[in-house]
C-alpha cells in the first residue's frame, strides 16, 4: 500500500526500509488526512507503476545510503525471516552478513537500483520529490510543506526512531566496497557516492570509456569474486590479504582490459604502473606488464627482468614459468632452456591447454613431432578437448603420415566448433 494525502492529493510512495514505519507513525500523530492506496498484498510498498500518475498532483517517495540499506535489510530478514519470493531473498539469503553481500553484488548486482527506480521512477521520468532517509524529518517536513500540508514541528520532531533492527554486523571495508562496486550508478544518481572512495579510479576509467561503464564495474567485481576462495584460506591461515594487493589486482584487469579490447597502450601502461605501485610483487601484474613492455616498448631485457621479479616472489607461478618460455622462444632464441620452463609450468598446472600447445608447437618445429603429439595426446582425446588442442593434434597426426586418423579428430574439432557456436552465437559472429 502507498499513502495518498487526501487533503493536498498527493501520493507517498514506501520504499522498503527507509524510514516508512516512522512516516506511518507520524502521519497519525500529525491528523494528516490519509487513506491507504494500492494492493494489500505488497505490505505497504506498492510500486509507482501500480498507479495513474495523472491522477495525482504530486508523487514523492523516500531513497536510503545503499551501503546502509543493505545491512538494515540483512538484519531485518535476519530477525523477521527471508522471503524466498522476493529475489533478493531467493538467490542471497544467509546467515553470515559476508555471504550474503557476496551474493547479492555478483548475482544480483544494482539489485537496490532496481527497487529505488520502481518508487522513483527511471532517471529523467523521476517522482516530483525524493528524499534520503538519513535526513527522514527533515526530508518528510518539506515533502508535507510542498505538497501545502499544515502540520506542527514539534510533534513531527518528537520520539526517536523506530522498528530499529537489533542486530548490527560487523561491516568491515572490502564489504562497504563491494556495495558501493555493485550500486555505483545509484550511488552517484542519488548523492551519495561524493563520500565514497574510489580506490581503483574506477570513475577514471569509466570516463576514459564511457560506452564500458557498466563492463567496467562488473569487471571490478568479477574480479574480486574470483579471489574470495583463496584470500579467505590465507585470512583463516593469519595472513589476509592487504587492500592494496586487491586494488592493484583490479588495475591489472583493468590494464588488459585497455591494451587488448581498447587498443589504448598508453592507458594501459598507466593502470599497470599503478599496479604495480600498490603492489611490487604481484606475480600477475608483473608478468602481464612484462609482455607489454615486450610488444609496446620493444624492450625483451626488461620484460625478462619483470618476470624473473615476479618468480622471485613465487618461483612455481605457472602463469608466469609459461610466459617466459614463450619469450624465451620467441625473443631469445633459446629453445632449450624455453623447454624446460615451459615443463615446470605445466608440472606447477597441467590444465593450462594454451600453453601445451605452444609447446607442442615449440617441439614440432624442433622436428619432434612424436613428443608433441605424446604431450597433446591425452588432452586431444578427453571428450572435453577444446578446438584448438584438436586442430594442432589433428596437424601433429597429419605431419606424421596419419592421415585418416587425422581427418578424424579435424572432424572432432568442427564438432567442437558447432558446439561453441550453439553455446555462444557470439563466437562465430
Amino acid at each position: 500500500m502507498a499513502l495518498h494525502l487526501t487533503r493536498s492529493n498527493a501520493l507517498l510512495l514506501l520504499t522498503p526500509k527507509t524510514g516508512s514505519t516512522w512516516i506511518r507513525k507520524k502521519i497519525r500523530e500529525l491528523g494528516i488526512a490519509v487513506e491507504e492506496v494500492g494492493d494489500p498484498a505488497m505490505r505497504e510498498h506498492d510500486l509507482l507503476a501500480d498507479f495513474d500518475r495523472s491522477q495525482y498532483r504530486f508523487i514523492g517517495a523516500f531513497v536510503r545510503d545503499p551501503l546502509e540499506w543493505y545491512r538494515s535489510y540483512w538484519s531485518y530478514r535476519m530477525e523477521r525471516g527471508w522471503r524466498p519470493q522476493y529475489p533478493l531473498d531467493e538467490h542471497c539469503e544467509s546467515d553470515d552478513f559476508e555471504t550474503f553481500v557476496r551474493r547479492a553484488v555478483t548475482t544480483l548486482p544494482g539489485a537496490l537500483g532496481n527497487i529505488y527506480t520502481s518508487y522513483v521512477g527511471a532517471p529523467g521520468e523521476e517522482v516530483d520529490f525524493i528524499g534520503r532517509q538519513e535526513d527522514l524529518q527533515a526530508d518528510f517536513a518539506r515533502f508535507l510543506e510542498l505538497v501545502g500540508e499544515e502540520f506542527d514541528a514539534e510533534v513531527l520532531a518528537e520520539g526517536s526512531r523506530i522498528n530499529a533492527t537489533k542486530i548490527r554486523p560487523d561491516y568491515p571495508v572490502e564489504l562497504k566496497e563491494l556495495i558501493t562496486l555493485s550500486e555505483w550508478e545509484t550511488m552517484g544518481r542519488f548523492g551519495y557516492l561524493a563520500d565514497r572512495p574510489d580506490p581503483i579510479a574506477l570513475a577514471n576509467m569509466q570516463a576514459r570509456y564511457p560506452e564500458d561503464a557498466n563492463d567496467l564495474r562488473l569487471l571490478s567485481l568479477w574480479t574480486e569474486k574470483i579471489h574470495w576462495a583463496p584470500d579467505d584460506k590465507k585470512r583463516e591461515a593469519g595472513r589476509p590479504v592487504a587492500a592494496e594487493t586487491r586494488y592493484a589486482r583490479v588495475n591489472s584487469n583493468f590494464a588488459l582490459y585497455a591494451e587488448h579490447k581498447k587498443q589504448d597502450p598508453q592507458y594501459a601502461g598507466d593502470r599497470y604502473r599503478e599496479a604495480l605501485r600498490l603492489d611490487a610483487a604481484h606475480p600477475r601484474t608483473l608478468c602481464n606488464y612484462a609482455l607489454y613492455v615486450a610488444k609496446h616498448v620493444g624492450d625483451t631485457a626488461q620484460a625478462r627482468a619483470l618476470m624473473l621479479r615476479a618468480l622471485a616472489g613465487r618461483p612455481n607461478h605457472p602463469y608466469t614459468l609459461g610466459k617466459l618460455a614463450w619469450l624465451t622462444a620467441d625473443r631469445l632464441g633459446d629453445p632449450g632452456l624455453a623447454e624446460v620452463l615451459y615443463r615446470q609450468s605445466l608440472a606447477a598446472n597441467a590444465a593450462q591447454h594454451e600453453l601445451q600447445v605452444e609447446f607442442a608447437n615449440l617441439l614440432a618445429g624442433q622436428d619432434r613431432a612424436e613428443e608433441a603429439l605424446a604431450l597433446l595426446g591425452p588432452a586431444a582425446e578427453s571428450p572435453d578437448a577444446n578446438r584448438l588442442t584438436l586442430l594442432t593434434h589433428a596437424s601433429l597426426l597429419a605431419r606424421l603420415g596419419r592421415v585418416a586418423e587425422a581427418r578424424a579428430v579435424q572432424r572432432r574439432a568442427a564438432d567442437a566448433a558447432g558446439d561453441m557456436a550453439a553455446a555462444d552465437p557470439a563466437a562465430t559472429a
